[in-house]
């Protein structure tokens, strides 16, 4: 039986110039979505790859989402099919059969629903037939599904950080009105710089869905009680940091399989010191209002009352 092709995408010169220079350059900047949506229509393996580089949670999520209608329009005949869909789908519906066994390689669902409530096993072939690589297809999402790894041992940058506080201190002055009376408390603000260390890391997995849980640790260097930090970002700032002291740091990422291995450490060491508040000429220092306790007002009050008493007998 001969091939039965529908709706087969011919790339024009622009298109192919286009893509010559997107993959020479490596940068994919806003457009990376519509680059992803082409090369998984064209079972372009590596060039799926490699924005996936960059946008490693793209492959789990409804990427097109993101979409223009007429960016879509431009690329297929069916693009109304594909406004909210995943590259499994997409995958499916133009027979890239090389890209759909890497996606579920890297534990992307099969069962994630599309348009018309649909998953990638309904839209086998729509767009693009073959009947051999149909037949793969078929056979890939219907095969059972695997028990995940745990992840891939991840990459940890680490590094240390300042941050600046503001925080309110009081100074007791002469009363001008009262110089003989109870000190009163005046208000400033100054800007105090601490020690922060921002734990950046990269996790070198593509399969690796948004909300997974990250663990990282951090301890003086031979000590032996870490600090905890669980998150799902990809980042994490970790406070409370001593001067003059090195601490050594890991992480670790998990999924339905359980722990990864920790990462390599990193050692990170905090300056000797802190600067004080009100150094290099007091910057950042703000005036603030004049703030008086109860008891000081009503003694205030009192002698306000007891100046205007002689001055009218006078």
């Amino acid at each position: 039986m001969p091939k039965v092709i529908a709706d087969e995408h011919v790339e024009t010169k622009a298109e192919i110039e286009g893509k010559e220079a997107l993959e020479s350059s490596g940068v994919f900047g806003a457009s990376w979505r519509i680059v992803l949506f082409r090369a998984v229509r064209d079972n372009d393996m590596a060039l799926v790859k490699r924005v996936c580089e960059s946008h490693p949670a793209a492959i789990h999520e409804h990427f097109t989402s993101g979409m223009q209608e007429w960016q879509l329009s431009w690329d297929s005949l069916r693009w109304y099919e594909f406004a909210d869909a995943t590259a499994l789908y997409i995958a499916s519906a133009y027979c890239s059969d090389n890209v759909v066994e890497w996606l579920l390689q890297n534990g992307v669902d099969p069962d994630a629903v599309c348009y018309s409530k649909q998953v990638a096993l309904d839209v086998i072939g729509q767009c693009t037939y073959d009947r051999e690589k149909a037949s793969r297809i078929d056979k890939l999402l219907k095969q059972p599904r695997t028990p995940p790894q745990p992840p891939v041992q991840p990459t940890l940058f680490a590094k240390i950080g300042y941050e600046d506080h503001l925080k309110t201190v009081y100074d007791e002055v002469v009363n001008p009105e009262d110089p003989d009376g109870p000190k009163m408390r005046k208000a400033r603000r100054v800007t105090e710089t601490v020690v922060r260390c921002k734990v950046s890391a990269t996790y070198k997995s593509y399969w690796l869905p948004p909300k997974t849980n990250y663990e990282l640790r951090l301890r003086e260097i031979k000590g032996t009680e870490w600090k905890i930090e669980r998150t799902q970002a990809t980042h994490k700032i970790m406070t409370g940091l001593k001067p003059d002291t090195t601490y050594e740091v890991q992480v670790r990422a998990k999924n339905v399989a359980g722990w990864s291995d920790f990462s390599e450490v990193v050692h990170i060491s905090t300056p000797v010191g802190k600067k004080q508040p009100g150094e290099e000429g007091k910057e950042g220092e703000k005036e603030a209002k004049t703030e008086e306790t109860p008891e000081e007002k009503e003694t205030r009050e009192a002698a306000d009352r007891k100046k205007r008493r002689k001055a009218s007998i006078l």
